[in-house]
């Protein structure tokens, strides 16, 4: 046979939560209600005031270039570089100038070459 008794405390349960919920939305619509009661009586007082205020301007967020936005990455990864060659961990790397040296053209000869006895 089913166990009634549990699914009858769990609605239960479930119903006082809806019914806290819908108590819940009552208040705040009884609150919105006199808050829009007064913003009705008090539009006389605010026009008034504002009359007095001043216009100002807000400016615009700045932001970053993309060029900036790189070079501040670069920096960041040389710095990071520089740590950890002090540290012991890395090799110095070369500057962003370095161009390795590369032959002009390769000779035909092998670069290691067996001795004749």
């Amino acid at each position: 046979m089913v166990n009634l008794k549990s699914t009858v405390v769990i609605l239960q349960a479930q119903r006082r939560e809806l019914i806290e919920q819908l108590e819940a939305v009552d208040r705040a619509i009884a609150a919105l209600t006199s808050a829009a009661d007064d913003v009705e009586t008090n539009e006389g007082k605010t026009a008034e005031v504002a009359k007095d205020l001043v216009a100002r301007t807000v400016k615009s967020r700045r932001v970053l270039s993309e060029a900036h936005k790189e070079a501040i990455i670069a920096g960041r990864r040389k710095s990071r570089a520089a740590k950890e060659v002090a540290a012991g961990r890395a090799r110095e790397m070369p500057e962003e100038g370095f161009v390795p040296a590369i032959s002009a053209g390769r000779s035909e000869a092998p670069r290691l070459v067996k001795r004749k006895s």
